[in-house]
C-alpha cells in the first residue's frame, strides 16, 4: 500500500538505516545511563513518565500474567523487559537489528529472556495473535498514509488492549519541521510525522476502535499523545 508521496519499502529502509546506526546511538544514550544535555535529559524523563502511565493502564485492564504481548518498535527494550519483569509473554519486535539485539542481552541481564521472543521486524509485516499490542515512539515517524497503513496491521494482531503512541498536529511544530527541511541532511535526524485528530479518528473508525484513554505526556523536549484503544 503506497501512494505517490509514501513509497511503504522505501520508507522502512530509510527507518532500517537510521535505527541500525546513528540512530541507535543516539537512542540507547537517551534510554541508558549515559549522561545527557539538558534538551535530551528531558526526553529521557519524559519518556519514562509516558511508559508509567502505559503501564498503570496496560494493568488497569486486568490483563492477566502469562498473557502475550506484542511491543512493537520495542527500540532498547525497557517496557519489553518491564512486561516481562511481570510475569507476561513478549515478543520484542523493531526494524533494527542492533535494537532488538540490545533488548536480547539487558533481557539476558535482567534474567526475563525466556519470557521474551526476539524479532527483527517491522511495524507493518510483524505478525501473530496477542493479548495486547504496545507500540511507542514509533508510529511518530510514519506520515498519515504509513501511519494508517501500519496501525491497521498492528490493530489486526490483538482482540485487546492497543496503547500507542502519535504526534498530534500542532501548527507551531509543523513550521519548525518545515524549516528544518532546509538544513542539510547531515544535520536533519528522523522527522516527526505529525497526524490531525480528523485523520486519527478516520482511522480508528474504520477498524471498529474506540479511544478508552487519552494522556498528552509533555515535558520538556518531549511531546506525545498516549492512546488505549480497544474494540467498540
Amino acid at each position: 500500500m503506497s501512494s505517490p508521496s509514501f513509497n511503504v519499502e522505501e520508507h522502512k529502509k530509510m527507518l532500517q538505516s537510521y535505527f541500525n546506526g546513528q540512530g541507535f546511538q543516539r537512542w540507547a544514550s537517551i534510554y541508558g545511563d549515559d549522561k545527557l544535555s539538558t534538551v535530551r535529559s528531558t526526553v529521557r524523563q519524559g519518556h519514562a513518565v509516558m511508559m508509567d502511565k502505559a503501564f498503570e493502564w496496560l494493568q488497569k485492564t486486568g490483563l492477566p500474567k502469562g498473557s502475550k504481548i506484542l511491543d512493537a518498535g520495542c527500540g532498547t527494550g525497557l517496557f519489553t523487559i518491564r512486561l516481562a519483569k511481570s510475569g507476561y509473554r513478549v515478543k520484542a519486535a523493531d526494524i533494527a537489528e542492533q535494537m532488538v539485539n540490545k533488548t536480547r542481552e539487558d533481557a539476558e541481564k535482567a534474567g526475563v529472556a525466556g519470557n521474551v521472543e526476539f524479532e527483527v521486524n517491522s511495524i507493518e509485516s510483524v505478525s501473530g495473535t496477542f493479548d495486547a499490542v504496545v507500540c511507542f515512539d514509533v508510529l511518530i515517524h510514519y506520515p498519515a498514509e504509513g501511519f494508517a497503513h501500519a496501525f491497521s496491521n498492528l490493530a489486526g494482531l490483538t482482540k485487546g488492549p492497543i496503547i500507542f503512541t502519535y504526534a498530534p498536529f500542532n501548527n507551531i511544530l509543523a513550521f519548525q519541521h518545515w524549516i528544518g527541511g532546509f538544513f542539510p541532511k547531515k544535520e536533519r535526524r528522523t522527522t516527526i510525522q505529525m497526524i490531525k485528530d480528523k485523520e486519527m479518528q478516520r482511522v480508528l473508525s474504520e477498524l471498529g476502535l474506540k479511544i478508552v484513554s487519552q494522556q498528552k505526556i509533555s515535558f520538556g523536549f518531549y511531546h506525545t499523545m498516549l492512546m488505549h484503544v480497544a474494540r467498540r
